[in-house]
C-alpha cells in the first residue's frame, strides 16, 4: 500500500517536471527516429539512400549515393529545418538554418562538427579538425550502412515532433539537388 506522503511526493515531482522542464532537462532524454529520405533532382547525384527498419524499434539509413562530378567552388549548399508538432506533415519553418555557402567552405566550417555521426558507418570523407581547405568534394560512390544517429547533438530546447531537414545544392543561383530527411524527435522522462 502506498502511503499518502509517498503519493504526494510523486505527484509533486511530476508537477515540477511538467511545469519547469528547463530545470529538469537532465531528467529528460531526446530520441531521434529516422522516418524517410527523399531526393529531388538528378543533375549530378544518383541517390539510392533509404531508411529501413534495423529491428523492431530502430530505423537506420542505408544505401549508396553516386556523385557524378566533383563539387568545386562553383557549388553552394544550404540546410533548413521545419517541424510538424502534430506529425501530420503540416510543417512550420524553424529559424534554425545553415545559410547558403560554398561547398568547400561548408566542408571545413560545418561538416567537421558533425562528421562523427557517420564515422565507421560510411565512406564519406573525413575532414581533419582545423583544416582550412577541403576542395573539391570528390566525385565517386559513397555508401552508408546501418546509420542510427543518436540525439546527442540536438539541443534540449528543440521541440518534439516530426522534423524535416532540407539540404539544397546550388549551382549558379539555381537549386540542382534537394535532399529531404524526415525524422521524429521525442523526449522521454527518466
Amino acid at each position: 500500500m502506498i502511503k499518502s506522503s509517498h503519493l504526494l511526493l510523486v505527484v509533486a515531482s511530476l508537477v515540477f517536471v511538467i511545469c519547469y522542464p528547463e530545470c529538469s532537462a537532465s531528467a529528460q532524454s531526446l530520441e531521434l527516429q529516422l522516418e524517410r529520405v527523399e531526393h529531388i533532382g538528378e543533375n549530378f547525384l544518383d541517390c539510392r539512400i533509404r531508411v529501413r527498419k534495423l529491428n523492431r524499434t530502430t530505423h537506420s539509413l542505408n544505401g549508396t549515393a553516386t556523385l557524378l562530378k566533383d563539387l568545386d567552388t562553383s557549388f553552394e549548399v544550404s540546410a533548413s529545418f521545419a517541424y510538424s508538432s502534430l506529425g501530420n506533415n503540416q510543417f512550420n519553418e524553424y529559424p534554425m538554418k545553415l545559410p547558403r555557402k560554398k561547398v568547400c567552405r561548408y566542408m571545413v566550417e560545418e561538416y567537421t562538427e558533425f562528421q562523427y555521426i557517420w564515422a565507421n558507418k560510411s565512406n564519406a570523407p573525413q575532414v581533419p579538425k582545423g583544416a582550412t581547405e577541403f576542395c573539391p568534394f570528390p566525385k565517386g560512390e559513397y555508401w552508408v550502412k546501418d546509420l542510427t544517429p543518436d540525439a546527442s547533438f540536438i539541443p534540449p530546447v528543440v521541440p518534439t515532433g516530426l522534423w524535416r531537414m532540407t539540404i539544397e545544392v546550388w549551382k549558379q543561383d539555381t537549386v540542382d539537388v534537394k535532399i529531404l530527411l524526415y525524422c521524429r524527435v521525442t523526449k522521454n522522462l527518466f
